[in-house]
């Protein structure tokens, strides 16, 4: 059976590791320099899941803040680290496991879909390619989505910057509404620099002149996950942001994006529903956090960052965020 999976960022990857041993998997990917605007947090706990290389860490996370105006409440992550990896580095890596798993890896761009081939742009040539099964794992913005005419994923934009002029020691998140918006605005340590991440140009203004720099952002698409999103149709299957599989409220996407795109390989594998399996495993997790998310957006969250005092509030927020999340 051929599959042909279009990106090759962790979703995409992962798919495309899982799935070669069994079956013909050709990867497809835009470019090998990209380097996705991201925060690279991500749960340590995935590296002994898949046994990934360690020194991909770029850094160890053992607590975070949570900032609300004058409020900084240390939240202590109990040995449950977050991992802050360099997404250049982490994708390559990737890329490089599914590659030695026995996919083929090709660097063509995604055009369309014509007589039940997908048409890969490779150089200056139009490459139509067969597929029993096609994996979109192409992002937010998902071509293969627009080629199928599916509504595009929800998304709202971020605007992102790198800086060294400000010194994150660990990851801050920022709730006060002038700067996180309808969210929360974030600063997280890589190597020499800090990445900085708030919602509204307005918003990441207020940001830089919180911690006093000056820096120019860049705006970008992320998902906001809702239960209407189509992530099949017929042998077209979708994958990490292109199925919207961020959870709310945290907005994490790579973890999921690995453990969304491990349930589509093994639900092809053993000929078993996609969507129960990803819904049986996730879906009560997502359905909680959206509410909490909702919460978020009211005043109450000034009282969620002042509960963050207490230690049992501190747990069970823990344990949703970088636990097994059983809701």
């Amino acid at each position: 059976m051929k599959i042909l999976i279009i990106g090759g960022g962790p979703a995409g990857s992962i798919a495309a590791k899982t799935l070669a041993p069994f079956y013909n998997v050709t990867l497809i990917h835009d470019r090998p320099d990209f380097d996705k605007p991201c925060g690279g947090g991500v749960k340590y706990k995935i590296f002994k899941e898949l046994n990934l290389n360690e020194k991909l860490i770029k850094h160890r996370i053992n607590y975070v803040y949570m900032i609300y105006k004058n409020e900084k409440v240390k939240i202590d992550l109990n040995g449950k680290n977050l991992a802050i990896v360099k997404r250049k580095e982490f994708d390559s890596y990737l890329r490089n496991e599914a590659q030695n798993a026995g996919a083929k890896l090709i660097y063509g761009r995604f055009k369309t879909i014509r007589n039940n081939r997908a048409i890969i742009r490779i150089g200056n040539e139009n490459v139509p390619f067969d597929y029993d099964i096609l994996i979109a794992a192409d992002g937010v913005n998902s071509t293969v989505r627009k080629a199928l005419n599916l509504p595009k994923i929800p998304s709202t934009v971020t605007h992102y910057a790198k800086t060294g002029e400000y010194k994150a020691g660990t990851c801050e998140f920022f709730f006060d509404f002038d700067t996180g918006g309808e969210y929360y605005a974030w600063a997280f340590p890589h190597g020499n620099l800090t990445h900085i991440g708030t919602v509204s140009r307005e918003n990441f203004n207020n940001l830089c002149n919180r911690l006093n720099i000056s820096a120019k952002p860049k705006g970008y698409h992320i998902p906001v996950w809702n239960e209407n999103i189509t992530v099949q149709k017929e042998n077209v299957f979708f994958v990490g942001d292109a199925a919207g599989q961020v959870m709310p409220l945290t907005f994490e996407g790579i973890y999921y994006a690995v453990k969304s795109a491990r349930i589509l390989a093994e639900s092809i594998i053993e000929n078993r529903s996609y969507k129960e399996m990803w819904d049986k495993r996730f879906l009560k997790e997502f359905r909680f956090m959206k509410k909490l998310e909702k919460l978020n957006k009211t005043k109450i969250r000034a009282l969620m960052v002042k509960a963050h005092k207490l230690k049992f509030i501190q747990n069970f927020s823990i344990r949703l965020w970088l636990g097994e999340n059983n809701v």
